[in-house]
């Protein structure tokens, strides 16, 4: 479990079917990707494509299609990317991928790096960072990775893609990416971690959303469903989250103050969508 404060709340997360520590100081506990779901918790489905690991390195291989088997190798052969593990436990390392991160989240559009959060992931030591770099050792992508005894999952990865006109650049990036998706891949296998995820499954008609389930399709593997649950656990976090909501329908809804309820699709962010009442 790890645990942060953000404005208001003090916040914890459980990944997979782990079980959470001593929550007495805690408002709110998300539970990310479980089998089943949480007994008396809000519970969405939430869609992954994962990949076995208990498979061996050749049929991890032959399962790769054959394009992103030819940008692997162009990636590792030719435009000669170096893949490296970083410590995230060395503050400036924190710092350099914190920098890549909010230049990539402004381009997007998304919110700054939750630094409390990071640090909090690090203390509990399973905040995973790789990165790809060109020849001349010139950051191309970070890759940040959830990872525990038995599985990882992938949370962000950072570029400079977008800021990018050339095409060649691009092209460079996205084979470096692939390169290290695929290091990564290997190397948890030969830690002994039973499977990845990529972090989500799309499931709607965004063509660019399309693209990123294609690239994870590339890599072999299934679609899974399982379930992102949260608990509340105080009257302070039940009034703090009830009225972030609010206050979010009333920015999305300005003019329907009455407005249904968002629709599967909308609802839907890195693979998660409602589950129906039964």
């Amino acid at each position: 479990m790890i645990t942060y404060r953000s404005r208001f709340l003090a916040r914890a997360e459980v990944w997979f079917n782990n079980e959470p520590d001593d929550t007495r100081s805690v408002d709110w506990i998300l539970y990310h990707q479980r089998s089943h779901p949480v007994p008396g918790a809000q519970t969405k489905y939430f869609y992954t494509f994962l990949i076995d690991l208990t498979r061996s390195r050749e049929q991890l291989l032959a399962q790769l299609n054959k394009d992103t088997a030819h940008k692997i190798r162009r990636a590792r052969d030719r435009d000669k990317i170096i893949c490296e593990c970083c410590d995230p436990r060395e503050r400036e390392v924190r710092n350099r991928f914190e920098l890549m991160y909010n230049a990539f989240a402004a381009m997007k559009g998304l919110s700054p790096l939750d630094r409390p959060r990071m640090e909090s992931m690090v203390a509990a030591g399973v905040l995973d960072l790789s990165v790809a770099k060109d020849p001349q050792g010139n950051v191309l992508v970070y890759h940040a990775n959830y990872r525990d005894p038995c599985r990882a999952t992938a949370m962000e990865s950072p570029s400079l893609y977008r800021k990018l006109s050339d095409s060649a650049a691009r092209n460079l990036i996205s084979r470096a990416n692939r390169y290290l998706t695929w290091s990564d891949i290997l190397r948890y296998k030969d830690h002994g971690l039973k499977s990845f995820d990529f972090g989500g499954w799309y499931h709607g008609n965004d063509p660019e959303m399309l693209k990123i389930n294609d690239y994870k399709r590339g890599f072999g593997g299934q679609v899974v469903r399982e379930y992102q649950c949260e608990q509340i656990l105080t009257l302070k976090g039940w009034v703090v989250l009830h009225t972030a909501k609010l206050l979010k329908q009333a920015r999305l809804f300005p003019f329907r103050p009455t407005a249904p309820a968002a629709s599967s699709q909308t609802m839907l962010a890195h693979g998660q969508i409602p589950v129906p009442t039964e």
